[in-house]
């Protein structure tokens, strides 16, 4: 009841500023009405959830505005009182510890509409999940110096399979980006879902100055296979000349 309320309010709340995005196309249209929202799912190719050590299923409509979580067995994630509108859709398939294994991303855009007037849509076809990709993570520490002052513009990272003769990701990570949280990890992008969480590999990082000459040689560390949706974390201690590092994830 209380997350009901939460909708309505955040919907009230939208449509009074007139903000303008497709979730709201149908905002006025629908004479404030709301509607029901059934989003059926797959794992992989038709796969149980046991199976998968899939646990729920989240579904979340534009970045987070809504969002609702339903057992795994259903087979689908159910909104209801979602005012009408069109909205993006995504799924995250989250095992027992919490973490997002599987998702619906690598399906693309989902569009689903709510035409409301207490009417029930159901979205078809079925969304499909697939493995999540791991999340490389990296740190850095200058001690009492700073990424000007050490010379280091920015960390060329790139993974390989165990092997060391594959390439799976090659990102650049600029010297001056804020870190996440008390541990101020940075995210590596990886856009194309490279990074597996079923191989093992190493990763080498090279720090860069800003007119692309390598700052001491690179480092590697090595890593085991970490699972779907796992993340590898990764820590380097800088001084003037060279970045130095354990050889493992953190």
């Amino acid at each position: 009841m209380r997350e009901r309320s939460g909708v309505k309010l955040a919907a009230a709340c939208l449509c009074a500023l007139s903000l303008h995005s497709v979730l709201w196309t149908g905002c006025g249209d629908g004479n404030g009405t709301t509607g029901t929202l059934v989003v059926p799912f797959e794992l992989g190719n038709r796969r149980t959830c046991s199976a998968l050590g899939v646990k729920t299923v989240r579904a979340v409509l534009d970045d987070g505005m809504f969002s609702e979580e339903a057992p795994c067995s259903n087979g689908q994630v159910r909104f209801r009182e979602l005012p009408a509108g069109t909205y993006h859709v995504r799924l995250y398939g989250v095992d027992d510890k919490g973490v997002s294994i599987m998702d619906s991303l690598q399906s693309g855009e989902v569009l689903v509409s709510v035409v409301g007037n207490d009417t029930t849509v159901v979205t078809q076809p079925a969304v499909t999940l697939t493995a999540a990709p791991a999340q490389l993570l990296l740190r850095w520490n200058f001690g009492f110096g700073t990424c000007k002052g050490i010379g280091v513009e920015r960390f060329v990272v790139k993974v390989w399979r165990s092997g060391g003769d594959d390439l799976l990701l090659d990102a650049s990570v600029p010297c001056e980006s804020e870190g996440d949280g008390p541990d101020q990890y940075r995210k590596v992008g990886d856009r194309m879902r490279q990074l597996g969480g079923g191989e093992s590999g190493e990763v080498t990082i090279q720090p860069m100055d800003r007119t692309n000459v390598k700052v001491g040689e690179p480092v590697m560390f090595g890593f085991e296979a970490p699972g779907a949706g796992r993340t590898i974390k990764l820590s380097l201690n800088c001084t003037e000349g060279a970045c130095m590092g354990s050889g493992k994830p953190d």
